[in-house]
């Protein structure tokens, strides 16, 4: 069997059993992910929010054949696919630049965090496999925003104070500028020295669908928008 018709045959029955609506609309995230949150120094709040709108229309049954198709890829990185999987949709390409980003910032997590960054097919099998668990997602979720709050922050690794970063900025901001960076993706720089400003490019745009498979008639969303809002529930919910 040919390797196309082998993925097809993969990838069929999913799109036939794709829902159209929201897998995980009732309810909020386990509390043992707002510890490992909060193990990082990270608003769980914050964490929640800026991965929710993934979340909320995450297919577990979809992402197990789009998961598949990494093992019958090619040993040419240009033959990897490089799709959203797993709970909160993150991409391979994606964490292993996170990945690259922590290992040289000198962050530190609850405990020793080494990886592979080799660029083969064993340390691009390894990272989906990290990806298609909960664990992992919920870590590289707590990394990127530690990343994030580090690069685009008021300080130098020194400790000085060298901008207005966004961490100094209010909740709304900080919300909306962090789900937009996961979204669309970011530059990593040295502590402070990443221009806040990059993280509002397109903001409102509003391009993300709040079901599985979209159409002309449906409406989409600034998924910035789309965390603020969850995060706002989640703090009414808190004082009520």
């Amino acid at each position: 069997m040919t390797k196309s018709r082998l993925i097809t045959l993969l990838v069929l029955p999913a799109l036939l059993f794709i829902g159209s609506g929201s897998a995980n609309a009732a309810g909020s995230m386990p509390p043992g992910w707002q510890e490992t949150w909060l193990s990082f120094g990270v608003d769980p709040y914050v964490a929640e929010s800026v991965v929710w709108p993934e979340y909320e229309h995450y297919d577990g049954f979809r992402d197990f054949f789009e998961t598949t198709l990494v093992y019958v890829s090619g040993a040419s990185s240009s033959d990897w696919p490089d799709m959203s999987i797993g709970i909160f949709q993150m991409k391979p390409s994606f964490v292993e630049a996170l990945e690259k980003n922590w290992q040289e910032s000198g962050l530190q997590g609850p405990c020793e965090l080494d990886f592979d960054t080799s660029g083969t097919l064993k340390a691009y099998r390894d990272r989906v496999s990290r990806l298609h668990g909960q664990e992992w997602p919920v870590i590289y979720l707590a990394m990127f925003l530690r990343s994030l709050y580090s690069s685009y922050g008021s300080f130098d690794r020194d400790g000085n104070r060298v901008q207005d970063g966004i961490d100094s900025l209010p909740m709304e901001e900080q919300v909306r500028l962090a789900a937009n960076a996961y979204n669309r993706g970011c530059e990593w720089f040295e502590a402070g020295r990443g221009d806040p400003d990059l993280l509002r490019v397109r903001i409102d745009k509003e391009t993300f669908p709040r079901v599985l498979i979209p159409s002309p008639g449906r409406r989409q969303h600034s998924y910035a928008a789309l965390a603020w809002e969850h995060f706002r529930s989640l703090s009414e919910d808190e004082f009520h």
